[in-house]
């Protein structure tokens, strides 16, 4: 009888044994889901908004010198900007210097946007209207953020001359279109361009419309390559070379020079 119960109490606690270790396993692979769930979280990828390039106080922000990167979202700051806010920070100026690539924080820009068009005008630039016909704006296909060159032809001596005034040049607005955001508009017809340059450049232009006529280029996206080697002139144009005259012809008239 004692080895009988012996063999039950024997059994009895292998049952339990084998409950406990079963109940002891799912509970650890719970947590082992638990776990990876919080880790996936935890590095799930957040879009956030960040410089190209390094912006230093009193720059604008604006859809031209901003991106869109993921990061994990266990290194997401409170206060990083998200592709949804990214109108509560275009326009504003910058308050603390952001660096490329670092995220662009609510506490970086000012809380207002200002009070007129100068507020898009970087520091140590100027702004500058220019007319334009129907074949300078490319029949009215330039935009605002669009990258353009001017070329001034004028009249050097006894020769016309063609030269590249100023290359890359930001196109802030199109008649009184102003897209800084990048976003979509009603093509409206308008007969003047503003560009961003330095003040020596608006001066540059300012005489050039003076003394001769300017062309507008239209770069494509991305391209800052230099493409102009030289003046052309009409020798250059047709391919000859511009002869230096050479001594005069000496005329001798009744045996005297």
């Amino acid at each position: 009888m004692i080895i009988r119960s012996n063999g039950i109490l024997l059994v009895g606690a292998l049952l339990a044994g084998s409950g406990a270790a079963y109940f002891s396993q799912d509970y650890i692979d719970d947590q082992v889901e638990a776990h990876k769930a919080r880790l996936n979280e935890d590095y799930e990828p957040i879009q956030i908004v960040v410089p190209k390039e390094t912006l230093p106080v009193g720059s604008v922000m604006s859809a031209h010198n901003l991106a869109v990167r993921p990061v994990p979202n266990a290194f997401v700051h409170d206060q990083a900007v998200r592709p949804e806010e990214l109108d509560a920070v275009l326009g504003h100026r910058v308050m603390h210097q952001v660096n490329s690539g670092e995220p662009v924080l609510m506490s970086h820009v000012s809380q207002k946007r200002g009070s007129g068009f100068s507020n898009l005008v970087e520091k140590g630039k100027r702004a500058l209207t220019v007319p334009v016909d129907s074949v300078s704006s490319m029949a009215g296909l330039l935009r605002p953020g669009d990258r353009i060159d001017l070329l001034a032809t004028v009249r050097d001596s006894d020769r016309s001359v063609t030269v590249a005034l100023l290359t890359n040049v930001p196109l802030l607005a199109t008649g009184a279109a102003v897209d800084e955001f990048g976003v979509e508009y009603t093509t409206a017809k308008y007969q003047t361009i503003t560009v961003s340059v330095t003040a020596e450049e608006a001066a540059k232009i300012t005489h050039a419309q003076d003394v001769g006529r300017l062309s507008v280029v239209l770069r494509p996206a991305g391209d800052t390559s230099a493409a102009y080697t030289q003046p052309v002139t009409k020798n250059s144009l047709l391919g000859k070379t511009r002869q230096a005259r050479g001594p005069g012809v000496e005329i001798i008239r009744g045996g005297k020079q």
